[in-house]
């Protein structure tokens, strides 16, 4: 469990940086996409939002660029788009496979800096408990949805943008 927490950490981490990452206009890529729309999508489990989930757009056809979100508290995210460390809000329209992941945080989570005044043996300690604590809570994005080969989830992003639903439900996941 320990080894999925920081694939899913360095996850998020990746998709924050990239998300911050900007630059002046001259310094657009050339393999950069011309067009890019306004897009929203809403992440729902039984109704609720799902908060801090990292969307990946994986585009059907090979591309040079990589779309990133993060869930924010209702559940939304605007994608961005980028190539290497150049990025801008919004995804060229196009059919994508959606890979989605999501660890549910717990109450008894410790800042980095209260864990860099621990013993390395209270951190394996802390970070068994931790492991033991997000396992015994519910996870309301499926596993499957975290791997490009497994994931059902599709989208297609049309020419003038807009938005999409993502349902989850214990029985099946609804695109809207």
């Amino acid at each position: 469990m320990n080894r999925i927490f920081l694939t899913l950490t360095l996850i998020i981490c990746i998709v924050i940086c990239l998300l911050q990452a900007s630059c002046s206009s001259k310094d657009v890529p050339p393999d950069f996409p011309k067009k890019l729309v306004d897009f929203h999508v809403k992440l729902l489990h039984e109704g609720k939002p799902v908060q801090e989930a990292a969307i990946v757009f994986v585009a059907e056809t090979p591309s040079s660029y990589n779309v990133l979100g993060l869930t924010d508290l209702g559940g939304v995210t605007k994608p961005k788009t980028a190539v290497n460390t150049y990025s801008q809000s919004g995804i060229p329209p196009a059919g994508y496979k959606v890979i989605i992941t999501h660890t549910p945080k717990t109450a008894s989570e410790l800042s980095n800096a209260e864990l860099g005044k621990m013993t390395m043996d209270e951190v394996t300690a802390y970070r068994k408990k931790i492991d033991a604590e997000i396992a015994a809570l519910p996870h309301p994005v499926p596993k499957e949805w975290g791997n490009i080969k497994t994931t059902p989830v599709k989208i297609t992003v049309p020419e003038k943008g807009g938005s999409v639903t993502i349902e989850i439900t214990d029985s099946k996941t609804f695109v809207q």
